[in-house]
């Protein structure tokens, strides 16, 4: 660690940390959010918890998963037969959606030992095969039809304070991992996996661990996501183009940096909006521009384009 770096002190984080989660709780009371941007904002912190549990696979781990649709849809279609089955409380479906997700995320197991693009290309097969699976799994999830869900009384604004709660703990998951014993050695094994067995880090079961706790925060985020929308179907929720968004979210923002995907979730779901209402049929084209641009300019996203900025200041200058 170079001494021009400082990591903030705990109690500023959490102060500053409170005061934001408090301040986006109280918005909506404080403030005449018109309908659109209160499900714009619900929107944006679902997919905010999906970037950041991908970006702990993709980013700390370095494993880029190109099959986490695969866990979002399994978490949205148990979530979902969940509730039509009885009166269950909305937030226990998501976690028995998010708990099957994180096992089903295990019977990847065979594919962790790849690494680089032989692992991205064997979960882009996984992803592909549970989504003819589970479309041909009618009975289950209806097929092409899809599952339409019992609508709840504003549940689809309740749902801004459950995404806010859910981003609220997977982004402290995300400080608390990348700063733990447990950080370290999901880098080591992201340096150099051979290296780390040799030093005791056994790659297998982080690896292993952390597909899974990944997988069971985005299977919550597909439970929210079938309850927000009270429809679901299986080439929308297991589609590739969703694996690809969890991917763009964490590039946008800066990949195996703490909150990075939060940034680039926040800018890839207004960019969404406007591309879809602007240009339909060109939206996921103009998607790789904007995938090759950071690759090639800023390879840690916005989180890279800030710090370049801030080195530029002059107080900054002063203190390096």
């Amino acid at each position: 660690m170079s001494r021009g770096f400082r990591p903030p002190a705990p109690p500023r984080l959490l102060l500053g940390y409170g005061i934001v989660v408090a301040g986006l709780a109280a918005l909506p009371w404080f403030t005449e959010l018109t309908v659109y941007s209160h499900n714009l904002m619900t929107l944006a912190f679902l997919s905010i918890a999906g970037a950041l549990a991908w970006n702990w696979m993709g980013g700390f781990l370095g494993q880029v998963s190109f099959g986490h649709a695969a866990m979002f849809g399994v978490g949205g279609f148990v979530a979902a037969r969940i509730l039509l089955a009885g009166p269950v409380p909305a937030p226990l479906a998501w976690l028995a959606g998010g708990l099957a997700a994180g096992v089903f995320a295990l019977g990847a197991h065979p594919t962790l030992r790849l690494r680089g693009p032989y692992f991205s290309i064997a979960t882009i097969g996984m992803g592909e095969a549970t989504r003819l699976l589970f479309t041909y799994w009618e009975d289950f999830t209806g097929g092409s039809s899809g599952l339409s869900l019992p609508i709840q009384t504003d549940m689809k604004h309740h749902l801004y304070w459950w995404g806010l709660g859910l981003v609220a703990l997977v982004a402290a998951a995300s400080w608390l991992i990348r700063h733990s014993a447990l950080g370290l050695q999901l880098l080591a094994i992201k340096a150099d996996v051979d290296a780390a067995a040799d030093l005791g880090v056994s790659a297998t079961f982080y690896q292993d661990l952390v597909f899974a706790l990944s997988g069971a925060v985005v299977g919550v985020t597909g439970g929210m996501w079938a309850s927000y929308f009270s429809f679901i179907e299986p080439n929308d929720m297991f589609g590739f183009d969703r694996s690809i968004a969890f991917v763009l979210m964490a590039v946008i923002g800066g990949v195996g940096t703490v909150l990075g995907p939060l940034l680039g979730a926040v800018v890839f779901v207004l960019l969404r909006q406007y591309l879809l209402a602007s240009y339909p049929q060109l939206y996921l084209g103009l998607y790789g521009l904007l995938l090759i641009f950071i690759i090639l300019f800023e390879p840690l996203g916005l989180t890279g384009l800030w710090l370049r900025l801030w080195r530029r200041l002059p107080w900054a200058r002063a203190e390096a």
